[in-house]
């Protein structure tokens, strides 16, 4: 046991600390264990939950001080005849073993990811004991959810949020959305159908566990997650759900199933849900068009922390977790349906798989990781202290203190000063991700040609930036900025289209053949009017817009493949596209990670995608100077075979 800081040694003589052990047995034999002694000190400094459990359940102290596997609780038994009896062994248990995480975090000094995991761990236990019971009583009452072809239908829960990361923190709500595989009857002699049966099993599931009574509650249940939130039905079909994804699924709503995780009921048949799912969250492109969300969902939190004055607020407020959060869950959505590798659930291995792939910088990924684990101990040291879901820091003198010195800070303002480097740290990165990265809006000549277009525009602005064959391509570009696709576009693919459009008009006129260049691009925009995530990628990264028209300058054939297969586009952004070439070995491995599917069509499809990318690869190898005629046949002839 390490000895406490001198402030909280201060804080303990006379009264805190005292006053906190004095409510526990006076005559035990453990009182003449020092150490022990010593440890439930700095446990009442830092939880007066933790010493409010240990008055009520003085077993438990016994368990604290032989350590070891004396720290696994035994599971409550919620019998099938005493569901009254339900409520205060599940509240007796969650508080016991949330006390048994105080002491694992402050005693024992166990990383903060253990203490994530225990919660989760512990919320998830409650949860199916809770859910099992309240089956048996529905089954007994109701009889069993029968689909068409005689299955059996159970309620599927979803964790979501920081539950479905299995990261959750020690005072949260859990964030759960409720979901059945078929529609059908239940067999009992009071028949229902599936929706209210299971509307009604998952209301009590709430109740059960978030209700709170004289014993305090389980966990709190947040339902706003599910389709069409509090207005949404309570438990939905597979099929309600999917079709919400397509039609109404917002961007927000990725974010959320990105985390999403069957943790009780039937898990099987969630899997079979995520993986539907799959496409919805992760787009098979790079989806840059993600940003903008971003963008908003932020921006509307800023409002919000303003608003409600939230600046030390350490979860919402600036450079707080949830900025970490979102950092590294847009470029998961955005590169995620590229790279199966980057679908992970928790933070940190997020970080970890983006590091890996290299589109977070190792020295970055290790430092947002390190202010993650701050927060995280932060925000968990907050709700130990009196097992409230809060996220501000304190404004009294004697919390602040406790908060310091259980950290093992000497004083408010050593941990004051910590803190702002991490968030400091945090807003950076943040604000690097979601500024844009396109160049500032062309204001010349050719930007004014086409804001004047297809009506108004003067052909001779083509002719002063350089563009010799005038009069075609003058009709081409009206033809694109007639075309029902233009129209067609939403009001920020639109605003995003009048940003690229002068980019690329400018670029083509600066290479080595702007005539030639720019008829290429024509077929493309077509295409990318119909891709609205692709002007996105152009327009977020500069980037990627040089290396199109540089590749389209050297090659008709690369155009018409891009014009072809818009997915090549995700290829000039690709942190590989500038490195060595893949070995026939990587190549054979690539092929044969994509030949996966169980569908032969699929498969081929699939197949054809890694083909056009490898030799769009080799392609742009070549031109650049990196692998010479030799050195491309072989390539291309070990990707034949």
């Amino acid at each position: 046991m390490t000895a406490l800081a001198p402030l909280a040694l201060a804080l303990t003589d006379p009264a805190l600390v005292a006053r906190a052990l004095e409510r526990l047995p006076r005559q035990a034999p453990w009182r003449a264990d020092a150490g022990f002694m010593d440890a439930l000190r700095r446990l009442a400094l830092a939880s007066d939950f933790a010493l409010a459990t240990l008055a009520t359940q003085p077993e438990l102290l016994e368990r604290l001080q032989a350590g070891g596997d004396a720290l696994a609780l035994p599971r409550p038994v919620l019998a099938p005849d005493l569901p009254e009896a339900w409520p205060r062994l599940l509240r007796r248990y969650r508080q016991a073993a949330a006390t048994v995480l105080v002491w694992r975090g402050v005693v024992l000094g166990e990383p903060v990811e253990a203490i994530l995991a225990g919660s989760t761990a512990l919320a998830e236990d409650c949860l199916r004991l809770a859910l099992a019971a309240l089956e048996d009583a529905f089954r007994a009452r109701y009889g069993e959810v029968r689909a068409a072809d005689g299955r059996v239908q159970r309620l599927v829960v979803f964790a979501m949020g920081k539950l479905g990361g299995g990261e959750l923190n020690f005072s949260s709500d859990i964030d759960l959305v409720y979901a059945y595989e078929q529609e059908g009857e239940s067999d009992g002699a009071r028949a229902l159908q599936a929706q209210e049966y299971f509307a009604r099993l998952g209301q009590q599931l709430a109740r059960l566990l978030g209700e709170t009574t004289a014993d305090g509650f389980c966990h709190r249940v947040d339902l706003r997650l599910r389709p069409f939130g509090s207005a949404g039905r309570i438990a939905q079909s597979f099929a309600a759900i999917e079709r919400y994804g397509w039609q109404e699924g917002r961007d927000w709503e990725r974010y959320a199933w990105q985390k999403a995780r069957p943790v009780a009921g039937d898990p099987a048949a969630g899997e079979r849900l995520l993986e539907a799912l799959r496409p919805f969250v992760y787009r098979r492109y790079l989806d840059y068009g993600a940003l903008d969300g971003l963008r908003a969902m932020k921006a509307r939190i800023a409002a919000e922390v303003a608003r409600q004055d939230l600046a030390d607020d350490i979860k919402r407020g600036p450079g707080g977790i949830r900025e970490i959060e979102f950092l590294a869950q847009a470029l998961q959505l955005i590169r995620g349906g590229r790279e199966p590798a980057l679908r992970v659930r928790g933070l940190l291995p997020a970080l970890q798989a983006l590091t890996a792939a290299g589109h977070v910088q190792p020295a970055v990924g290790a430092a947002l990781a390190e202010a993650y684990r701050f927060l995280r101990r932060l925000e968990n040291r907050l709700q130990m202290l009196g097992d409230a879901q809060t996220h501000a820091l304190p404004v009294d003198p004697t919390a602040r203190a406790r908060l310091a010195a259980g950290l093992g800070y000497p004083d408010w303002t050593a941990l004051a000063d910590a803190l702002a480097a991490q968030r400091a740290l945090v807003s950076a990165e943040f604000a690097a991700l979601l500024a844009p990265r396109r160049v500032a809006p062309a204001e010349g000549q050719l930007a004014a040609y086409w804001r004047a277009l297809p009506e108004a525009a003067d052909p001779q602005a083509l002719a002063t930036a350089g563009f010799t064959q005038v009069e075609a391509l003058h009709r081409s570009l009206v033809d694109v900025a007639r075309a029902p696709a233009v129209q067609a576009l939403s009001a920020s693919a639109r605003a995003r289209l009048d940003r690229l459009l002068p980019q690329l008009l400018q670029a083509a006129a600066a290479s080595a053949q702007p005539d030639a260049v720019l008829q290429r691009l024509l077929p493309l925009l077509h295409t990318l009017l119909r891709r609205a995530s692709y002007l996105a990628l152009l327009d977020e990264q500069p980037a990627a817009l040089r290396r199109l028209v540089d590749a389209l300058a050297a090659s008709a054939l690369l155009g018409e493949r891009v014009a072809a297969h818009p997915l090549l586009l995700d290829e000039l952004l690709d942190v590989r596209v500038a490195g060595e070439l893949p070995d026939p070995a990587r190549m054979q491995a690539e092929c044969r990670a994509a030949a996966q599917a169980e569908d032969p069509e699929a498969r081929l499809h699939a197949l054809n995608e890694v083909r056009q990318a490898l030799s769009f690869r080799i392609a742009l190898a070549f031109l650049d100077g990196r692998c010479g005629a030799d050195c491309a046949a072989q390539r291309l002839a070990a990707l034949a075979d």
